[in-house]
């Protein structure tokens, strides 16, 4: 399972960041921002053990939450990459969905909580996604736009639904 973005990401696009994080995700106070960001990085600190251990415990369902968003996205990125799903990071570095990930898991934090500003950018972000399934958008930057070689192009289109026999020219 891929995981298409990390909890620093989440923290980046919460309002307060860490802080914010911590807040909701782990009912200790002990718990706060400096060390929930300190334990992601691997970082002792000289905080209670059951702090620790709660900002522990705070990072895995974080981690948890970002991993079920990612198979979300999954299911809109499953119409157009179906043979790459799971991406790997290749494939979407570089792109809107990490962004998209973080964003949409941060509405899920706030559940119920969203303001009208929060509702409007978890909607572009899933807009993103349809636009993703639907072709509109594409996480494959490289591929190239024009055929390889100049001048010669192949279009292909669908067959008119119009009986265009009777028609003078």
């Amino acid at each position: 399972m891929s995981v298409y973005a990390s909890v620093e990401e989440l923290a980046a696009v919460a309002i307060n960041g860490w802080e914010e994080l911590a807040q909701f995700a782990s009912r200790n106070p002990d718990v706060t921002g400096v060390l929930l960001e300190a334990r992601y990085r691997g970082e002792n600190t000289d905080d209670e053990q059951s702090a620790k251990d709660d900002a522990d415990t705070a990072l895995d369902q974080l981690e948890n939450l970002l991993s079920a968003v990612s198979r979300y996205a999954d299911t809109y990125l499953n119409q157009r990459y179906r043979d790459l799903v799971p991406l790997a990071q290749q494939y979407y570095e570089n792109t809107g969905l990490p962004y998209a990930v973080a964003v949409i898991a941060l509405g899920r934090i706030y559940g119920l909580k969203q303001d009208d500003d929060m509702r409007k950018t978890i909607k572009a972000q899933e807009d993103y996604l349809r636009d993703l399934a639907s072709g509109k958008a594409s996480l494959d930057y490289t591929q190239p736009t024009t055929p390889d070689e100049p001048g010669r192009m192949t279009v292909s289109s669908r067959p008119s639904a119009f009986d265009m026999t009777g028609y003078d020219s």
